[in-house]
C-alpha cells in the first residue's frame, strides 16, 4: 500500500501525488486576487488591460511560485532555481529569442492569411487627424495606443508566466522526474492547457486542437532549454504581437482597445479562425506545427550552463535521459 504513494527507490512522493498537490493549491490564488478583480473595470471580453488586472496577475504568479517552492522544497528538496526562472546568464537572450521568433510567427501567420483574403491590415487611424485638409500626428492618439500597448505587454508577460507556471512549471517538471516518458507529461499537460480554454468566446474544436499544438510546442521549447524564459517569451511575443500589434482577439478575447493595427478576420474561416482569432484557423496550426518541429531538430538551442548547474545531481541525470529520450 506504501508503494502507491512513495517511490521505494528514491524515497519521496510519487511524481502523480507532487503534481496533484501543486494542482490543488493553485486555485487559492483566485481567492487572493478576488478583491482585485472586483475593482477592475471589464472589457467586452471580460478582462481589462488596467493595473488592477495587473496586479491581480501578479498575485496569482506569485502565488505560483511560493506553491512551486513549497513543493519542490518539502517534496523533492529541490531548489526554487531548477524551476526554471532562475536569473542566469544569458537569460535574457531567451527571452529576446523567444520573443522574435513568436513575433515573426504571427506575422507569417497574418501574411498568410492575408494572401489567402481572410485577413484585412489597417493602421489604427488614431495616429492621424486631419484639419484644414491637412493630416496630422494625433498626439492624444498616438499617447493612447501606446499606453495601451505598454500596458498590455506587462499583462501578457504576467499572463504569459502564468500559465507557463501552471502548465510547463512544477507538476510538468516533476511529471518528468517520476521516471516515466517526456511524452505523457507532454500529452497531459498539453490537452489540459487546450481543454482550459474551451470556455473562451467563439472556441471550437479545431481552436482547441491548436491551442494543444500550442501546448506541445511551449512544451518541447522547455525540454530544449530547461528554462521557464524561453517558453514564456514565446507565449508572450505570440498573444502580444496577435492582440496589441494587430488587434487580433487572442483565444477568443478582444482585449486591447486601442491595437496599432485594426486586422479583420473574415472567411475563410478555417483560414482565419475567425471571432475566436487566427488561433482557431488552419494556417495557425502549419505554423505552429512548423515552429515545434523547428525548436526540436535545431542543435544551437540547448541548456545554458548556468541553468544546468541550477539544476541537482538528480535532475541533471533526468535531463540527460530526457535529452537522449526525445529531443536530441
Amino acid at each position: 500500500m506504501n508503494s502507491i504513494f512513495i517511490d521505494q527507490q528514491s524515497k519521496h512522493l510519487r511524481s502523480g501525488w507532487r503534481a496533484l498537490i501543486f494542482l490543488i493549491l493553485s486555485p487559492f490564488a483566485l481567492i487572493l486576487v478576488a478583491p482585485f478583480l472586483s475593482s477592475s473595470e471589464t472589457s467586452q471580453a471580460g478582462i481589462a488591460v488596467n493595473l488592477p488586472t495587473i496586479i491581480s496577475y501578479v498575485v496569482q504568479v506569485g502565488w505560483l511560485l511560493l506553491a512551486s517552492w513549497l513543493c519542490l522544497k518539502y517534496l523533492e528538496q529541490m531548489r526554487l532555481g531548477s524551476l526554471g526562472f532562475a536569473f542566469f546568464r544569458g537569460w535574457w537572450r531567451e527571452m529576446w529569442l523567444g520573443f522574435s521568433m513568436a513575433a515573426l510567427m504571427i506575422i507569417a501567420v497574418v501574411v498568410i492569411q492575408a494572401i489567402g483574403g481572410g485577413t484585412r491590415l489597417l493602421l489604427n487611424p488614431m495616429f492621424w487627424k486631419s484639419a484644414d485638409s491637412v493630416r496630422r500626428i494625433d498626439w492624444i492618439g498616438f499617447g493612447l495606443i501606446f499606453r495601451e500597448i505598454g500596458l498590455a505587454l506587462v499583462l501578457f508577460a504576467l499572463a504569459a508566466a502564468f500559465e507557463e507556471l501552471l502548465f510547463r512549471g512544477y507538476p510538468f517538471q516533476t511529471l518528468l522526474r517520476g521516471g516515466i516518458s517526456p511524452a505523457v507529461p507532454i500529452i497531459l499537460l498539453s490537452v489540459f492547457f487546450g481543454v482550459m480554454h474551451l470556455g473562451n468566446p467563439s472556441s471550437t474544436k479545431f481552436s482547441t486542437v491548436n491551442t494543444i499544438l500550442a501546448g506541445i510546442w511551449l512544451s518541447i521549447a522547455y525540454l530544449k532549454t530547461r528554462s521557464l524564459w524561453f517558453p514564456t517569451a514565446l507565449h508572450l511575443g505570440w498573444n502580444w504581437t496577435m492582440g496589441a500589434f494587430f488587434g487580433i482577439p487572442v483565444s477568443g478575447l478582444k482585449l486591447v482597445q486601442y491595437p496599432v493595427f485594426l486586422a479583420t478576420s473574415d472567411a475563410p474561416l478555417w483560414l482565419t479562425g475567425g471571432s475566436y482569432g487566427c488561433e482557431g484557423g488552419a494556417v495557425a496550426t502549419f505554423v505552429l506545427a512548423a515552429a515545434t518541429l523547428l525548436i526540436w531538430k535545431v542543435k544551437w538551442l540547448r541548456i545554458a550552463p548556468d541553468m544546468q548547474a541550477a539544476l541537482d545531481t538528480r535532475d541533471t541525470e533526468k535531463t540527460e535521459t530526457i535529452k537522449l529520450g526525445l529531443v536530441e
